[in-house]
């Protein structure tokens, strides 16, 4: 979403109060959040689905009809979805026009040529790599990892159900080693996160279920299945929406395709899969970390590249956190993982066997 632009465009066009127009614009955040990327949507369909799905009417209200979209409304839903429609609307409007190309010629205060001076984005100083080092060496100690004990048992417990589930795989034209490469911990073999606006609305059931193929999975999930070890292991059933306060699951090395970093965070030692879903559930690639730490760990390359080497170091003797044909990079210039401190691996010495029966029966349902 153009979001500035849009904002632009609400004042000097719609003439709106400036108040009103962020309004509108945190509006269409919102419905993007739920809904999926609206510059997407507007190529697709000029955005007329999502429109539909934000109609609703007195009749509805009064009859008490759930609403047909996704985001959460605090309040009357029939006055949240209207206000969320006419945001859509106006950013309808906004694509349709080719936005800046309509901003008046007043929106730019015009001066003397002479005076014109080319003008860009500030340059802001940025962390130094020791700063960045130094604030890794603070977030370490929060960073649970799965004991590699918990780990070995889900990769024996693959081993033993490795040449039925591949062929299983196999039948419904799934290539295999996208998740069950050999000593693989993934918990889940042929469940991925959705990716991308028609699987989020096909997993939200939102379109017909039988006009949609998956690709390359059983099913689609939300977040939920990498968290169900988890839960097990701490609260002896399925995970349930909720975890440890203040802290989210993190994935260590990516899984989805759009914007993978493989080629900065790995080296090839041979051809590689061309998909990574194993990742996904993969009990091996996962660490809870606090919530309010996640950017760094999500963006910054060399915390990435310490995490990964960590779960390397963990694992690397009972499972191959990655298809054999991948290397985790090394790294030098004090990001030796001896250099920090870690919290201790979690294991609460909870049985796996609930844990095993679960996710056998999940599978062998597909």
């Amino acid at each position: 979403m153009r979001h500035e632009e849009f904002r632009g465009w609400l004042c000097h066009v719609k003439a709106l109060k400036e108040s009103t127009a962020s309004s509108r614009v945190s509006n269409c955040m919102n419905v993007e959040k739920y809904e999926g990327d609206l510059d997407g949507l507007f190529k697709q369909d000029q955005l007329d689905a999502l429109l539909g799905k934000l109609s609703y009417s007195k009749e509805d209200q009064r009859q008490n009809h759930p609403a047909q979209h996704a985001i959460p409304i605090g309040g009357d839903i029939y006055n949240g979805t209207a206000t969320l429609r006419t945001a859509i609307r106006l950013y309808k409007e906004f694509l349709d026009t080719g936005s800046l190309q309509t901003l008046p010629e007043i929106a730019i205060p015009r001066q003397p040529r002479q005076h014109m001076k080319a003008r860009g984005w500030p340059e802001w100083e940025l962390p130094a790599p020791d700063t960045i080092l130094q604030m890794a060496t603070m977030i370490t100690p929060y960073i649970r990892f799965l004991h590699p004990d918990i780990v070995g048992a889900v990769v024996e417990d693959n081993e033993k159900n490795r040449t039925s589930w591949r062929k299983k795989l196999i039948n419904r034209g799934i290539n295999p080693d996208f998740y069950l490469w050999e000593r693989s911990s993934c918990t889940f073999p042929g469940i991925r996160r959705h990716t991308g606006s028609k699987e989020i609305a096909f997993f939200r059931k939102q379109i017909e279920q039988d006009n949609f193929a998956v690709k390359d999975a059983f099913s689609l999930d939300d977040n939920s299945f990498p968290k169900h070890i988890w839960s097990f292991i701490f609260r002896g059933k399925v995970f349930q929406n909720v975890g440890p306060a203040g802290y989210s699951l993190a994935h260590l090395a990516d899984h989805k395709d759009y914007k993978n970093r493989r080629n900065e965070e790995f080296d090839f030692v041979g051809e590689a899969p061309s998909k990574l879903y194993g990742l996904y559930s993969s009990a091996s690639n996962t660490a809870y970390m606090p919530t309010n730490l996640l950017k760094l760990t999500d963006f910054n390359s060399e915390t990435r590249l310490l995490l990964l080497n960590k779960a390397q170091d963990l694992y690397g003797g009972i499972c191959n956190i990655l298809p054999p044909s991948l290397r985790v990079k090394q790294q030098t210039h004090g990001w030796n993982i001896s250099n920090f401190d870690w919290a201790d691996p979690v294991d609460t010495a909870a049985s796996l066997d609930s844990f095993f029966e679960f996710r056998f029966n999940i599978i062998d349902s597909f």
